[in-house]
């Protein structure tokens, strides 16, 4: 910055020619007069030099500058072989690349910048003209060397700069200020503000110059006062300076306290404010209750100086009659502080503390010791009520469980894990509530068994098992122990390892002796475990069935079905999906999986689906549960090319809606076709009954056929596998010919859904027979239709299970089921005449699928 102030007034100095120059007489060495210039140091210099000729028509040639007795030119300005103003220029290696000659200016000027010290000396500018006699101008430069940067120290000699300090108020200051160089030596002063302070300077060796300041006592208007050093040696630059700013230390002058003498409660919380002013830095307020600093405190500056503090406190009833101050004092100067402060006035509801009885320690307490409390109150008045809490919960005298209260003291008698956790104690007076403190209350006790344990473990003979056994314990080093338990056997020979408290057995069954009950128990420095854990080894089964099997989600590609898992067996199972499309019976998807959530995707929309869902284990796998399911059809297009290429689409919900219309008018039609036909054949039959002969029943082999075409007509509206539909129209005297016809429609099959399944149902005359009873044929009069439902295809005819009612159903053997198909025979029983007439399906009807 001092530089840039120094160029700027030399600049200043030059523009306005305020050069200084003593003028010699000229001779004719030197035809023009001798001057002396003046120019500081880091500054820039203009040495003239008149390059125009006498004459118009001559110019100058050469123009050479030479600097005190050197021969060689330190500047070469050479037009002998041109116009000057396209001369060349160059300058000696001693001016760098800081000199400059100016041409346009009138007279010419060498101008040097910056300039150095070793500039100092004689110049001359010798200029040869083309006609005239050479003209040289001789100039004089004297450089001024300013005073370095001024430094200021304290007694100490510690360098100081800018804000100094902090001083207190009412200390003594002595300042020194020192400046080095300077060309010639400069004279050192001190200024506050524009007001001289001290002029007095002494010279020091080399070339120091030193001005001491000494102020006797600091006061409270000299806060933020700047103390200014110069250093000057000339008239041309502004004067070296350095300044310091004063910082002081001001003691507290006022306190205030409010609210002023408020009476208190104790144990309830309250505030009180406390104003400090005057002090620099902002004071130190501190809260004191008799000779007590108090604590719970926040503090906050205000304007002007001011300081304040809020106290949060809570007293207590020995707060009551103690003296309670605020003190400010600036802990940077001794003996500043002030305070206010009263007497407090306390009224308080109990102060309750809890603690543990003298001999007893926390760390060491045991399941089974005897445990008290004592809880210790102080009130005014006194307290008329006193609570027990444990974990919140208030206790009461119950002798039976060891709790015994009496007056303030707490006693727990054999104590019992279920005691581990959190006691407190309270008293009320009309004051109010005091609640004391917490005490936890660890018990250590010995190990047990921890719930939600798997205790039943399948397993195969000669299959080892890990059976894992997990206790609760305190202290967690726990020694196991493992037995197996049967009718048959006992043994303790049992391979286990153990983390802490979690051990596994590796156990495997060698024979039917060896499945039973695997025993674990554990000991730690407590105790042994009471009640051992018991885990049940029992041979591994088939998995139970799914159950409760929901189809979540199906679009025109995928579906979801999810099931709940039964019991697995004993080990760990694993859930399979089959996917079968209806009409062809093909194998669309298998999937195996850890849950009994599947996802199907990949499926062909609009298809009628089986799907077979089961459980599986090592053992073999669960009865499947047979669900149907369906994708949703691709919504179908209208396109139709005219002369503007028009195209209609139908939107999926629109197609849906159509097609539901069309099918329910189809179907409709269809019914009442097939219903009107069934009531032609009836009629034909009852004309041959009337007749009064007997006659084996006719085959409903077209009965079938019809059933079937009606099924084919609306595939989007009844599956591949929807029940049959059979009307019944006759009256009373029909009933048998119609439970003859019932049998022989009906697929054999175990699941039929009517209320007059029991009688729809006949075994062949290999495996049973059936006689429909006058009950069931009055079951048929009260049911206009009879549904009868296909089962999937891999359950077998032994597996079917029979009707459990007795009335239709006589005389039924089971034998050894046939492989993929079965041909029934059903016999009708006639109970009006007594006759039996067999009616073969085998032979006129259609074969039934199992």
């Amino acid at each position: 910055m001092t530089k840039q102030v120094y160029l700027i007034l030399t600049l200043f100095w030059f523009l306005e020619v305020k050069a200084e120059f003593e003028q010699s007489p000229a001779n004719k060495e030197k035809p023009y007069a001798s001057i002396l210039y003046t120019a500081v140091l880091g500054g820039k210099v203009a040495l003239p030099c008149d390059i125009s000729s006498p004459s118009v028509d001559d110019s100058a040639a050469l123009i050479l500058w030479y600097k005190d007795d050197s021969a060689q030119p330190i500047y070469t300005l050479d037009a002998r072989r041109g116009n000057v103003d396209q001369a060349h220029q160059s300058s000696g290696s001693q001016l760098e690349n800081r000199a400059y000659f100016n041409m346009i200016n009138r007279p010419a000027f060498l101008q040097l910048d910056p300039v150095k010290e070793e500039d100092a000396g004689e110049y001359r500018c010798r200029v040869d003209f083309h006609k005239a006699r050479t003209v040289n101008t001789v100039i004089t430069l004297k450089i001024i060397v300013p005073p370095g940067e001024p430094i200021i120290l304290d007694e100490q000699g510690q360098k100081l700069e800018g804000l100094v300090g902090p001083y207190n108020e009412g200390d003594s200051l002595v300042i020194i200020c020192q400046v080095s160089g300077g060309k010639p030596r400069p004279s050192v002063t001190w200024w506050r503000d524009y007001a001289l302070l001290d002029d007095s300077y002494t010279f020091e060796l080399g070339d120091v110059v030193q001005n001491r300041l000494k102020l006797d006592r600091l006061h409270r208007h000299d806060l933020l006062a700047v103390l200014t050093c110069q250093a000057s040696n000339n008239n041309i630059t502004v004067p070296a300076s350095n300044a310091i700013t004063i910082d002081l230390n001001l003691k507290p002058v006022k306190v205030v306290i409010t609210p002023f003498q408020k009476p208190l409660v104790a144990d309830k919380e309250t505030e009180l404010t406390c104003e400090a002013k005057g002090s620099r830095p902002a004071g130190k307020i501190t809260w004191w209750k008799a000779s007590k600093q108090m604590q719970n405190t926040r503090e906050s500056a205000l304007h002007n100086g001011a300081i304040s503090s809020i106290l949060t406190f809570t007293p207590s009833v020995d707060d009551n009659g103690k003296y309670l101050s605020c003190r400010a004092e600036n802990m940077l100067i001794p003996g500043s502080a002030v305070e206010d402060g009263w007497k407090l006035d306390v009224q308080y509801p109990p102060q309750v503390t809890l603690q543990l009885g003298t001999n007893l320690k926390v760390t060491n307490i045991q399941e089974g010791n005897d445990v008290y409390f004592e809880c210790n109150v102080r009130a005014n008045p006194w307290i008329y009520e006193i609570s027990w809490q444990f974990e919140g919960q208030d206790l009461s005298t119950n002798t039976l469980a060891g709790i015994i209260i009496s007056n303030q003291s707490l006693v727990l008698q054999k104590v019992q894990r279920s005691f581990r956790g959190r006691f407190t104690c309270s008293g009320s007076n009309n004051q109010g509530l005091g609640i004391s403190n917490e005490i936890f209350l660890k018990i250590k006790y010995a190990p047990f068994c921890k719930p939600g344990q798997k205790i039943t473990y399948g397993v195969a003979k000669h299959e080892p098992i890990d059976v894992s056994c997990e206790l609760d314990s305190d202290p967690d080093d726990v020694t196991f122990h493992w037995r197996f338990n049967s009718s048959y056997k006992r043994s303790d020979k049992i391979m286990y390892s153990v983390d802490r408290t979690l051990s596994r057995a590796t156990y495997s069954p060698e024979s039917d002796e060896d499945y039973g009950k695997l025993l674990c128990w554990g000991t730690n420095n407590i105790g042994i475990q009471r009640e051992p854990c018991v885990f049940n080894i029992v041979p591994a089964g088939h998995p139970d069935p799914l159950y409760n099997c929901t189809l979540l989600n199906q679009t025109e590609e995928l579906i979801s079905v999810h099931c709940l898992e039964g019991y697995d067996g004993g080990i760990m199972q694993r859930f399979v999906l089959e996917v079968y499309a209806v009409n062809s019976n093909a194998l669309l998807a298998n999937i195996s999986s850890k849950t009994s959530l599947f996802l199907v995707d990949e499926l062909p929309s609009g298809t009628a689906l089986r799907l077979h869902l089961y459980a599986t284990n090592a053992q073999g796998r669960s009865y499947p549960v047979i669900m149907s399911a369906s994708t949703l059809r691709l919504a179908e297009k209208l396109t139709r090319k005219g002369s503007g290429q028009a195209m209609i689409i139908i939107r999926p919900f629109l197609a849906i809606l159509i097609a539901i219309v069309v099918v329910l008018v189809i179907v409709t039609l269809v019914l009442v076709i097939f219903i009107r036909s069934k009531r032609k054949r009836r009629t034909k039959e009852q004309g041959r009954s009337s007749s009064g002969a007997e006659k084996p029943g006719a085959p409903l082999k077209k009965d079938m056929d019809d059933i079937t075409e009606l099924d084919d007509k609306g595939p989007d509206i009844i599956p591949a596998k929807s029940p049959s539909r059979l009307p019944y129209t006759g009256s009373l005297d029909e009933k048998d010919q119609r439970c003859l016809q019932l049998n022989n429609v009906v697929k054999t099959n175990y699941n039929l859904h009517s209320p007059g399944r029991d009688c729809a149902v006949a075994m062949g005359s290999h495996y049973g027979s059936s006689i429909c009873s006058a009950s069931c044929l009055e079951d048929l009069s009260s049911h206009r239709m009879v549904s009868v439902t296909a089962q999937p295809e891999d359950i077998t005819y032994a597996d079917l299970s029979l009707p459990s009612s007795g009335h239709c159903f006589t005389n039924v053997r089971r034998h050894d089921p046939p492989t993929e198909y079965a041909k029934i025979d059903f016999k009708r029983k006639d109970y009006e005449n007594q006759k039996e007439s067999e009616t073969s399906v085998g032979k006129n009807g259609r074969e039934s699928t199992v």
